[in-house]
């Protein structure tokens, strides 16, 4: 029994209740922002735990599996990102694309992005 086995059995005992925290965090999160971190942190536990694997089972396959998480956890977090974005529309407007249309439109004047624009007060 060598001191990386040691090692990963310590290793393997701290990601137990680590899973089950972040578990809690998924089901109870009282917010979606909360889920999805839960959900990325989630991907990393898994990614520790067959590094683990591979550490104390002398298998190096559990390393590619380790790569597959990493690559589906950060499309995951992408994608559940850009869901929460679209998700929010500001009160008072149907969606973004109005809201871009009306805040770009032929009212405002600068061209360059540090220019200051006057926007053009609605009759009162």
């Amino acid at each position: 029994m060598t001191l990386v086995f040691w090692a990963g059995v310590f290793a393997a005992i701290l990601l137990v209740p680590a899973v089950a925290m972040v578990a809690w965090r998924l089901l109870a999160g009282p917010s979606s922002a909360d889920r999805a971190i839960a959900t990325d942190l989630l991907g990393l536990l898994g990614i520790a735990i067959a590094a683990v694997a591979a550490t104390l089972g002398g298998q190096a396959a559990y390393l590619d599996i380790a790569v597959g998480i990493a690559l589906f956890g950060f499309l995951g977090a992408v994608a559940f990102a850009s869901l929460l974005e679209r998700a929010r529309i500001p009160e008072g407007r149907s969606n973004a694309s109005d809201a871009i249309a009306r805040d770009t439109g032929p009212e405002t004047s600068g061209t360059a992005a540090g220019d200051s624009r006057r926007t053009a007060q609605p009759p009162r």
